[in-house]
């Protein structure tokens, strides 16, 4: 059996008035199962929760059947303006120009983007119903350090998980084999400055709040510096490498250094 493939539309460098039709014939039928990409140079003008202007640029705008517009420049990863899902969007053409016409009713937003030249348009049809499957966050290695203490320290004794002070969350609290207690900061990969200092925050609260200087401070990672082992030295704390075993969805294993 042949299974039936997406057609995808192109025009490249249209008039206004042409990328207005291409539009209409192969956008506007169906704007609730096509995705629509247009490049070229343009401005955006937008009104709603605040106001913002952006002058000429070639930029490329995805327009998504839930109505979610985005205007992206050739840099950065996030948008530089976009449109919420559940937006409306019209396509003109005034004096030359090819405006695309986007409005949100709640709250009311709008956003006008004029083409002064267009080097492409592209529309078709794409179906994802996959989930996204997120492996290999912190609190895998937290749930992992739950399961065997020992990863860190033999006699280790895991008291509790997210235990508040005043600078914040510590990730695992936990007495040693001499019940001393332990606060543990853990990272999912490379350990940092921040990291450090942030652990001797925790500890540094620990203190005050126990009445007691014989508070261990230990920062887990796979990965920890040289410069980060020499900085966590200088305030008396601790490091120890752990790692973890990731089961991917296709049921192949790696582990947090692989990545």
């Amino acid at each position: 059996m042949t299974q039936k493939k997406n057609v995808v539309e192109i025009i490249q460098y249209p008039s206004a008035s042409e990328a207005k039709s291409f539009i209409e014939k192969h956008h506007l039928k169906k704007p609730e199962k096509t995705i629509l990409q247009i490049i070229g140079s343009c401005t955006v003008d937008y009104r709603g929760r605040a106001k913002s202007v952006l002058d000429w640029g070639e930029r490329f705008i995805i327009i998504k059947p839930d109505g979610n517009l985005m205007v992206h420049q050739p840099v950065l990863r996030e948008p530089i303006n976009w449109q919420p899902a559940g937006s409306t969007t019209e396509f003109r053409v005034d004096d030359e120009l090819f405006i695309v016409y986007s409005r949100h009713r709640k709250p009311s937003e709008k956003m006008i983007i004029s083409f002064k030249e267009i080097f492409s348009i592209v529309i078709c049809e794409l179906k994802d119903t996959a989930q996204l499957k997120i492996v290999g966050m912190e609190s895998d290695v937290v749930n992992h350090i739950i399961k065997d203490p020992s990863c860190v320290e033999d006699g280790l004794r895991i008291h509790k998980q997210e235990k508040q002070v005043d600078s914040g969350m510590i990730d695992l609290f936990a007495y040693d084999k001499s019940h001393t207690p332990v606060i543990i900061e853990v990272k999912r990969s490379l350990a940092t400055i921040s990291n450090v200092h942030q652990l001797r925050m925790y500890v540094n609260d620990m203190r005050h709040e126990s009445e007691s200087a014989n508070v261990r401070g230990i920062l887990c990672a796979p990965r920890i510096p040289d410069m980060i082992k020499n900085l966590l030295l200088d305030y008396n704390l601790e490091w120890k490498k752990v790692e973890h075993e990731i089961v991917l969805p296709d049921d192949k294993q790696k582990t947090l250094t692989d990545f």
